[in-house]
């Protein structure tokens, strides 16, 4: 097997796009040899038959069931630190690899670097349709210094597919501190490279699937989890310091909205805001007399009116993306 690259996907319960996970990166692994490690976090045998099935393609694959449910982010850190290659690619469950996503990143990493960063492409929730081309609006592959990069662009590793860690500063790393932030992944990955530079691969080698807020596992925790990005940026400031962090944050909160009510309607056609979740998180906030009125109507909204309009918007959306078939 390869020694030099490994891919590893953490996963729940959902053993369709597992397999259908699978099947991208072995296409684009076994020219290579690369392994797969898959952490299995389920708890018990949902992704088993698909296991079996695949290992029956591809040699290369590691199944390891955790003994005892870790959540997403001791499984995120458990899914690097379990792959014993040099270099780790982070991948969900539901996302894939392209064609010739391996043979790319191996090209970059003979240069040794010091962290990865793998542009990505949204695509909706049936991997058909390419809604954004790029996750950051790259022409050429780039470097940065990764304070920089945290400042400018450190939402984008929040996803993590376009993460490819380097296993030996990786370890150099106490990991317990970022454990509950939801982006514990992200803490290491900074703290790891604090000094160092940050590698940008400009073409989308990743499709990360999206959609409406059900898409995602952790959609009834979606105000939790956001904010986990806050919490990291706390844990990060002895680091990198004020400015970097709360430009960091913005960015964040930018980039996926979060002040919006664009947001607040996406979440409450998915079920993920309502009245609780504007008691614990905008009642109390700083925000404007206008946003929060409009806030608690959004929450008190017919969800399945929203629905229907988010519906609309969506598919008026997938009309204009690009086209995409085997995935």
């Amino acid at each position: 097997m390869n020694s030099l690259l490994g891919v590893s996907i953490p996963t729940y319960k959902r053993p369709e796009q597992l397999r259908r996970c699978l099947a991208s990166v072995i296409e684009a692994a076994r020219p290579y040899g690369v392994p797969i490690y898959v952490l299995d976090d389920s708890g018990d045998d949902t992704n088993l038959q698909t296991m079996v099935g695949m290992k029956r393609t591809y040699d290369g694959i590691r199944h390891v069931r955790n003994a005892a449910n870790l959540g997403i982010d001791r499984n995120i850190l458990c899914s690097v630190d379990t792959c014993d290659t040099r270099y780790v690619w982070l991948l969900g469950e539901d996302d894939r690899l392209i064609p010739e996503s391996i043979g790319e990143m191996l090209e970059v990493l003979a240069g040794n670097p010091d962290f990865v960063f793998a542009n990505y492409s949204t695509v909706n929730e049936d991997v058909n349709v390419v809604l954004k081309e790029q996750a950051l609006p790259l022409d050429v592959d780039s470097s940065l210094a990764a304070a920089e990069f945290l400042s400018l662009h450190g939402w984008a590793a929040g996803f993590i597919g376009g993460c490819v860690v380097n296993k030996m500063l990786w370890n150099c790393v106490q990991q317990a501190s970022y454990i509950g932030t939801y982006f514990a992944h992200v803490g290491v990955i900074f703290h790891s490279i604090q000094g160092r530079a940050v590698h940008l691969v400009a073409r989308p080698l990743v499709l990360n699937r999206c959609g409406t807020a059900d898409t995602f596992t952790w959609q009834p925790m979606a105000f939790e989890v956001l904010g986990g990005w806050a919490r990291l940026m706390k844990l990060l400031r002895p680091l990198y310091g004020e400015a970097v962090c709360e430009q960091s944050l913005a960015t964040f909160e930018g980039a996926h909205g979060l002040n919006s009510l664009k947001f607040l309607l996406y979440a409450r056609a998915g079920g993920a805001y309502g009245e609780e979740q504007y008691r614990n998180f905008i009642h109390s906030g700083h925000r404007s007399r206008f946003y929060k009125a409009a806030a608690w109507l959004v929450a008190r909204a017919n969800r399945t009116w929203i629905q229907r309009a988010h519906g609309l918007l969506a598919k008026a959306r997938q009309q204009r993306g690009r086209r995409l078939n085997g995935y």
